[in-house]
């Protein structure tokens, strides 16, 4: 029995990507007599001027009254009018392009007025981010999938760059995407009961992607992955285009929306962690993590680090993409060495404990001695 099953019909039938706690006081905080406006002047308020071009903003530093976003490199705010004109909502995330080579996805984490309308507004570590091109990249930035937000960029307090919906590339193969150190989707439609994931494949966090698509083939399921690069091989992906999974918005992800409303029975989300190992986390009942850990364990070699499951499970937010997926969430978090080395064998593992069919495609795995 899952922790679902206790539901009552109503809310098991109920719409997938459920609104948050933060969307509904969003909406409290947003109503005009929240703002001390009439219906009228509300509309007025957010309502895009026609002599205005919301194509390019104005980036500018935080407000003071703005402590909440201070070291969010992820998080921007601006003005409802030029949301309007973009389509766009709190929570959805777009692209801040200050020059060809310079570019990077942020989320709307606030709606606020701002003289001129076209103010961006971003924590210094959120500018870092557009400024990665010329930089010669460590083994941190190379290795680590969650190095810390840095702020020691070169940009002047103020600079334009222009603001577009336009997240992933529909228009560029995944060599193309790689050598401009662009974002694609892809996504292959299977069985509904499953749906493997990699929201943070390409370079961002390597071999991912590959994880979640082998188990869509292996177990004829559902894949979905979003692949990202760098400015350069040696680094910049994951501060380039990292969306930290509990705030990734399907509206955002054109291919991701296409099965936002399919009720999976099972997600898995194949993702990196920092520190070492293979650990089996998310929603779903421990028994079913627990299968999913000794497949994994079988399909590794002898001597190879072991999957397990944490006392305190990572990936069990109600949030996480992965359990807005799935009735049954599975986070399979696996360190750079880890993937590295084994990303087939672990795919292979968690596509056999999910799938009758997979089993017997263990027997092939190439196995080492100590």
């Amino acid at each position: 029995m899952t922790d679902n099953d206790t539901d009552s019909d109503t809310d098991s039938t109920r719409h997938r990507f459920r609104p948050s706690r933060r969307t509904f006081l969003g909406a409290a905080l947003a109503s005009p007599a929240a703002l001390g406006l009439g219906v009228t002047s509300y509309q007025a308020a957010t309502r895009p001027d026609s002599d205005v071009s919301y194509d390019t903003g104005l980036v500018c530093s935080l407000a003071d009254t703005q402590d909440d976003l201070d070291g969010n490199q992820h998080a921007i705010s601006a003005d409802p009018r030029l949301l309007e004109a973009h389509g766009l909502s709190a929570g959805d995330q777009l692209r801040v392009e200050r020059s060809d080579d310079e570019f990077a996805a942020y989320t709307v984490a606030e709606s606020r007025p701002e003289a001129p309308q076209g103010i961006v507004r971003m924590s210094d570590s959120g500018q870092y981010r557009l400024d990665l091109a010329d930089r010669e990249w460590s083994a941190e930035d190379d290795l680590n999938t969650c190095p810390a937000p840095r702020t020691d960029h070169s940009l002047e307090d103020e600079f334009e760059a222009d603001i577009s919906t336009t997240l992933p590339r529909p228009d560029l193969s995944v060599d193309e995407a790689r050598e401009q150190g662009e974002l694609v989707e892809q996504l292959d439609e299977g069985d509904e009961s499953l749906v493997a994931i990699a929201p943070h494949g390409g370079g961002m966090q390597p071999w991912t992607d590959e994880q979640a698509a082998r188990v869509g083939e292996l177990a004829s399921a559902t894949s979905w992955r979003a692949l990202g690069w760098g400015p350069s091989p040696e680094g910049g992906a994951f501060r380039r285009w990292y969306v930290p999974s509990t705030e990734i918005s399907p509206a955002s992800y054109p291919k991701l929306a296409e099965i936002a409303d399919t009720e999976f029975d099972v997600a898995v989300d194949f993702g990196g962690v920092c520190e070492s190992g293979i650990e089996v986390g998310g929603t779903a009942d421990e028994s079913l993590r627990a299968e999913i850990r000794d497949a994994i364990n079988e399909a590794l070699p002898r001597c190879a680090v072991e999957a397990t499951l944490p006392d305190e499970p990572d990936g069990t937010a109600d949030s996480m993409l992965v359990n807005r997926l799935g009735e049954d969430g599975v986070f399979v978090s696996q360190s750079y060495a880890t993937r590295r080395a084994y990303w087939k064998q672990i795919a292979h593992g968690v596509a056999a404990a999910l799938s009758d069919d997979v089993s017997a495609a263990l027997a092939s795995l190439e196995s080492a001695g100590c």
